[in-house]
């Protein structure tokens, strides 16, 4: 079967319309974590609960288990519930025991399989994905922020303002269970306060590694070699892993090759934030960057990255020389 829109399921559940395999995976823990909720609520009954629901963990649960609870048949209810969380752990051969649940599926049970992001082309991947109901979820993009701010917000009763949207996205990125975490400690800081406002984002979520990486790469982008070594070395102290400081300056010199390549094409404002996959209220500081970077130099910039990540994966030099080198070479370019 396609992968279809999660809320499409969501709205099939609300109306009892079950179905006997279902299959979410992707790598945003906060929305796979919701999934259990969400089918106990619309399969199962309080009174028969305790009879009628099951849930596994891949990689300390045998295979005969899940496929013998599978196959039990309801009590006292038209359903029973199995859950079995991070099937990415399955070995190839525990993938093919299972095949027959979902290619033979038991219609008084709802199977519902958990994952990690996955390998499509797997032979069980594959299979299950043919026969399931299945839904990705993905970390969402940084223009796509904002919308769940608002929408986590409103789960609080709460109404953020355009700049407390702004500020909350800068200090804690897109990690929807952080957002949601510090959209819940404004809410007990409000103390009945229902609208969201700058100073109350600044009160109460402390400056994280997401803030401290955000001046770092925007350091790179302005070519502000001593301010940049600085953050470097915040990042190193705050314990972030060397790897992935090169990898999120690497996203950052993307966003800037589309902007540069975008402004080089006379394209502007809101449709290149949409091209970049970046908040219409952030592109005014890429493009003041993007200026500084001719795309050929942008270019290289990727390559003295690609050898930096090279270098920290095999060389037995301290991977603070690798990265002040990085540093020093792309300010420069």
């Amino acid at each position: 079967m396609p992968v279809v829109d999660s809320q499409v399921i969501y709205k099939d559940l609300e109306a009892k319309k079950l179905k006997p395999v279902y299959f979410f995976f992707g790598d945003e823990p906060f929305l796979l974590n919701q999934i259990p909720d969400r089918f106990k609520a619309a399969v199962l009954s309080e009174s028969t609960f305790d009879f009628n629901f099951a849930s596994f963990y891949a990689a300390d649960t045998e295979v005969g288990v899940i496929k013998d609870t599978v196959e039990t048949l309801p009590v006292m209810s038209q359903h029973r519930l199995v859950i079995l969380k991070n099937a990415h752990e399955l070995k190839e051969a525990e993938w093919s025991e299972l095949q027959s649940l979902w290619s033979n599926p038991v219609e008084s049970t709802v199977f519902v399989v958990l994952a990690d992001k996955v390998d499509k082309r797997k032979k069980g991947v594959k299979s299950l994905m043919d026969a399931a109901v299945s839904a990705e979820f993905k970390k969402p993009y940084d223009n796509q922020v904002p919308q769940w701010i608002n929408y986590l917000a409103q789960n609080f009763e709460l109404k953020f303002s355009k700049e407390a949207t702004h500020r909350l996205h800068r200090l804690v990125g897109n990690n929807l269970s952080e957002l949601s975490n510090q959209i819940e400690k404004i809410k007990n800081f409000l103390n009945g306060k229902s609208v969201v406002d700058v100073q109350d984002v600044n009160s109460v979520v402390s400056n994280s590694k997401e803030e401290s990486v955000f001046d770092f790469t925007r350091a790179i982008g302005k070519k502000d070699r001593v301010l940049a070594l600085e953050q470097l070395v915040s990042l190193i102290d705050q314990g972030q892993s060397e790897i992935g400081i090169v990898s999120l300056l690497a996203r950052h010199m993307r966003i800037l090759l589309t902007i540069r390549s975008g402004m080089d094409q006379g394209i502007g404002g809101a449709k290149l934030a949409s091209m970049a996959q970046v908040p219409a209220y952030f592109i005014e500081g890429y493009c003041d960057q993007a200026r500084l970077w001719p795309v050929k130099k942008i270019e290289e910039a990727l390559v003295v990255l690609s050898d930096t990540d090279r270098a920290l994966k095999s060389s037995p030099v301290s991977s603070h020389i690798w990265l002040e080198n990085m540093v020093l070479k792309s300010c420069s370019l």
